[in-house]
C-alpha cells in the first residue's frame, strides 16, 4: 500500500457518496410528490407501503434517507405507526437498486454519462429536465468513484496481509457482519460499503462468503441514522426506529443462520462476482421483507411493548411542525395548515370554556383558558417561524399563497385567544367579587355569545372551503353582532336608569360587549381571508 493508492481510494469513495448525493437530491422533489400522492393509499394494506418504500428509496437512492423522512412523518402526525412498517421494510429493498446498478460494470462510461448529464443540466430551462441531467451527472460520479476505488485495491492481490484478511472474513461470517455495521454505522451508507465490497469482488479479492456477510453488516449498520433521527422525537418516531432496527437485526440473524445455503444459491444466479454480490444483496433484502409484511401487527404489538406509552398531545407544543420536514416542502406546507387548524380547535376549546365559566360562575375554568391561551400563544410562535424558513425553499406560487395564509389566519386566531383570555379575566373578577347580572343582561349576553360560538364555527367547519354563500352568511352574522352590541348597551343603559342593574356589574357587563364584537371582527377577518383564497 502507497500513499497514491490512499489517495486514490479516498478520491474515489468521496466521488461515490457525492455521486449519490447528487442523485437523491435531484431525484428528491419528484420522489417526495408522488410519495405525498400515494401515502393515502398505504393505510390499509403493508404491501403498498412496502412498494411505496420500495419505489421511494430506488428513486433517492438511500435508504436511511427513507426511514429519517418516516421518523418526520410519525413524529409530525401525518402517518400512523403502524402504517411506517411496511415503507421501512420498502426502503431496505430499494437500496439495493444502486448495487444491481454497479453490476452492470459501466465504470469505463461514467465520464461519458457524467458529461451528457451535465449538458442535459446546462442547456434545458425545464427544472424537470435539468433535475433528470443533474441525476445522470451523479450515476457517472457513481461509476467513476467505482473504477477509482476498483484501481486502489488492485494492489491487494499481491499483499498475503489482505488476502490472509479476506480468507479470514469467509471463514468467519460473524467478524464480517461486525467490520461492515462498524463501517456503515459511522459511514451512514450501506450503499458505500456495498460499492467498496463490489469494487474488491471486481479485483477478484473476496469471496462471495466474505461479501454476503459485509452486506449483512452493511444492512445492521444503517439502522444507526434512524436512532439519530428518533432522539427527542415522540413516541411514534421512536417506535419506527426501533422496528428498523429490530428488522434489520432479526434478518440478519435469520441469514446467518442459512448463511452457507443461501450463499451456495446466489452462487448460481451469476458467472460475476459482483452481480452475485448485488443479486445477495437484492434476495436478501426482498426474503426479508416479504416474510415480514404477514406479521405486520404481530411486530407493531411488540414494539409498542418494548417502547410503551401513548403519544401525548400536548396542546402547548407544536404537533405537525418538523424542521426536518422543511426538506420536503409540499409535506410542511400541509404541516403548517394542520397546526393552524389544530390551533383553531384550541381556540374553539376556551371559546366553549368561556361559555360553561360565565353560565356556571365556575373559578377554576380561568386556569384552564390560561393554559390554553399559554398553548394558542406558543403555536402561533412557532407557525410564524416556521413559515419563513418555509417560504426560503423552492415553492409553487399555490403553496406560498397557502403559506402566507396561514401565517394571517394564525395571527387572527392568536388575537382572538387574546381576547377570551381577557373575557376569562372579567368573568373571574365578576365571580370574585359576588357580581351578578341582571336575568335580561344574562340572556342578551348568552344571546351575543351565541351568535359569535355560530360564527366561529361556521368558519373552523369550512376552513378549506369557504364559498360565497358561507362568506355572506358570516358576514350577515358578523354584521348583526355589530348591531346587537349598539343595541344591548341601550339596554344596559335603560336597565341602570331603571335601578334593575348596578354600576359594578356594568362596566365589566360593557366590556364583555365590547370584547365579544372584537372576536366576531377576527373571526370576519379569517373569513374573508378563506374566501379570498379561493378566487
Amino acid at each position: 500500500m502507497n500513499v497514491q493508492n490512499i489517495l486514490l481510494f479516498i478520491g474515489g469513495i468521496t466521488l461515490f457518496i457525492y455521486g449519490i448525493t447528487l442523485t437523491s437530491k435531484s431525484m428528491e422533489g419528484f420522489a417526495f410528490t408522488g410519495f405525498k400522492r400515494m401515502l393515502d393509499k398505504i393505510t390499509a394494506k403493508p404491501i403498498y407501503a412496502l412498494g411505496l418504500g420500495t419505489l421511494f428509496t430506488s428513486i433517492v437512492q438511500s435508504s436511511s434517507a427513507t426511514t429519517v423522512t418516516v421518523i418526520s412523518l410519525a413524529n409530525s402526525g401525518i402517518l400512523r405507526f403502524e402504517n411506517t412498517l411496511g415503507i421501512i421494510f420498502g426502503a431496505n429493498v430499494g437500496t439495493t437498486v444502486t448495487a444491481q446498478i454497479i453490476a452492470f460494470h459501466l465504470t469505463k462510461y461514467g465520464l461519458l454519462i457524467f458529461a451528457m448529464g451535465f449538458l442535459i443540466n446546462f442547456f434545458f430551462k425545464k427544472d424537470y429536465i435539468k433535475a433528470i441531467g443533474t441525476a445522470m451527472m451523479g450515476f457517472g460520479l457513481i461509476f467513476v468513484g467505482m473504477q477509482f476505488m476498483e484501481a486502489s485495491v488492485a494492489f491487494m492481490k499481491e499483499s498475503l496481509y489482505f488476502v490472509n484478511l479476506f480468507i479470514h472474513l469467509s471463514e468467519k461470517p460473524i467478524l464480517g457482519v461486525l467490520v461492515a455495521a462498524g463501517f456503515t454505522a459511522i459511514g451512514q451508507s450501506s450503499s458505500v460499503t456495498i460499492g467498496i465490497v463490489q469494487a474488491l469482488g471486481a479485483q477478484k479479492l473476496i469471496t462471495l462468503n466474505a461479501a454476503f456477510a459485509l452486506v449483512i453488516g452493511a444492512n445492521i449498520g444503517t439502522t444507526i441514522t434512524a436512532v439519530i433521527a428518533s432522539i427527542g422525537a415522540n413516541v411514534q418516531a421512536r417506535r419506527v426506529a426501533i422496528s428498523h432496527v429490530i428488522f434489520n437485526v432479526v434478518g440478519a440473524v435469520i441469514f446467518l443462520i442459512i448463511f452457507r445455503p443461501y450463499v451456495n444459491l446466489v452462487s448460481r444466479t451469476s458467472g460475476d462476482l459482483v452481480r452475485q454480490i448485488a443479486n445477495a444483496h437484492t434476495f436478501f433484502n426482498i426474503a426479508c421483507a416479504l416474510s415480514f409484511i404477514p406479521f405486520v401487527n404481530q411486530l407493531s404489538k411488540l414494539i409498542k411493548k418494548l417502547v410503551p406509552g401513548e403519544e401525548l398531545i400536548i396542546e402547548g407544543g407544536v404537533k405537525y411542525l418538523d424542521k426536518r420536514l422543511l426538506k420536503m416542502p409540499s409535506f410542511a406546507v400541509d404541516a403548517l395548515f394542520n397546526e393552524t387548524v389544530r390551533m383553531t380547535g384550541i381556540t374553539k376549546k376556551n371559546l366553549d370554556t368561556l361559555y360553561l365559566m360565565v353560565d356556571r360562575n365556575k373559578p377554576k375554568l380561568n386556569s384552564e383558558i390560561k393554559m390554553r391561551e399559554h398553548a394558542i400563544n406558543n403555536i402561533n410562535r412557532e407557525i410564524q417561524a416556521f413559515a419563513p424558513l418555509l417560504m426560503q425553499k423552492t415553492l409553487s406560487k399555490k403553496h406560498s399563497r397557502k403559506i402566507n395564509l396561514m401565517i394571517n389566519i394564525a395571527s387572527q386566531v392568536e388575537r382572538i385567544g387574546d381576547i377570551v383570555n381577557g373575557l376569562s379575566q372579567l368573568t373571574l373578577e365578576k365571580i370574585n367579587n359576588n357580581i351578578l347580572f341582571s336575568v335580561k343582561g344574562k340572556k342578551d349576553l348568552f344571546i351575543m355569545m351565541d351568535a359569535v360560538k355560530n360564527e366561529y364555527e361556521l368558519v373552523e367547519e369550512n376552513f378549506g372551503k369557504m364559498n360565497e354563500k358561507l362568506f355572506k352568511e358570516i358576514e350577515n352574522i358578523e354584521q348583526s353582532i355589530d348591531d346587537m352590541e349598539v343595541q344591548l348597551r341601550d339596554a344596559h343603559v335603560g336597565r341602570l336608569l331603571q335601578g334593575v342593574c348596578f354600576p359594578d356589574a356594568g362596566i365589566i357587563y360593557v366590556d364583555m360587549l365590547s370584547d365579544l364584537e372584537r372576536i366576531s371582527d377576527h373571526i370576519y377577518k379569517i373569513a374573508r381571508l378563506l374566501r379570498e383564497a379561493t378566487k
